[in-house]
């Protein structure tokens, strides 16, 4: 990507977006409908559902949102308890998911969370304000990490907003190869950033 390119991305999450409901029939692995979480590194939690008590474990192998180095990241998740469980790391690109014994009820596996960025800089956003006040958030390395960003949403007497920001935009990174940015929304509708 050069320089100039800009891109837009809007968060969405879907509890299928990597498997649909389905029962798996043993160990191994796992068929995938897709291996990148979205457009240019941008990542989520990896998510898992069931309807049942499951005692097998998860393996995921991907490449983490925000890792320069393209290096696979190995990360073990329990099985769920009829609910969700989410991984720790927000991943750009998944390679493989694997169960180590065959499931007891129907399996989802899916996006969930906030949406994480890579090295990149918002030029600019648009949102739709909800009944109430809310915020627009960038934090790096999690959502309880450095402030990059924090602004305040009006509520919806001011119902939708464009803003551009001044001069190369917010950088959503400090220096290390592996950071990223994580994006939280409160009370508001919809938000699609302009990166670039």
């Amino acid at each position: 990507m050069s320089n100039g390119d800009i891109w837009a991305i809007t968060p969405s999450t879907s509890a299928t977006y990597y498997k649909a409901s389905a029962a798996i029939v043993g160990a191994g692995s796992i068929p995938l409908l897709n291996n990148d979480a979205g457009p240019n590194g941008v990542g989520y939690k990896v998510s898992i559902t069931s309807d049942d008590t499951e005692t097998a474990t998860f393996t995921i192998v991907g490449i983490k949102v925000g890792d320069l180095t393209d290096k696979f990241t190995t990360e073990v998740v329990a099985g769920p308890d009829t609910e969700t469980v989410t991984s720790t790391n927000y991943y750009a690109h998944v390679e493989s998911i694997t169960i180590s014994d065959a499931s007891v009820g129907d399996i989802s596996i899916g996006t969930s969370g906030s949406l994480a960025l890579p090295r990149t800089r918002v030029k600019g956003f648009y949102y739709v304000a909800s009944a109430g006040a809310g915020s627009i958030k960038l934090n790096l390395n999690g959502p309880s990490g450095a402030e990059l960003l924090n602004l305040a949403t009006p509520a919806s007497a001011t119902v939708a907003q464009d803003m551009f920001l001044p001069g190369q935009g917010i950088l959503t990174t400090r220096s290390n190869n592996t950071d990223y940015s994580v994006l939280t929304v409160t009370a508001v509708t919809n938000v699609t950033l302009f990166c670039g």
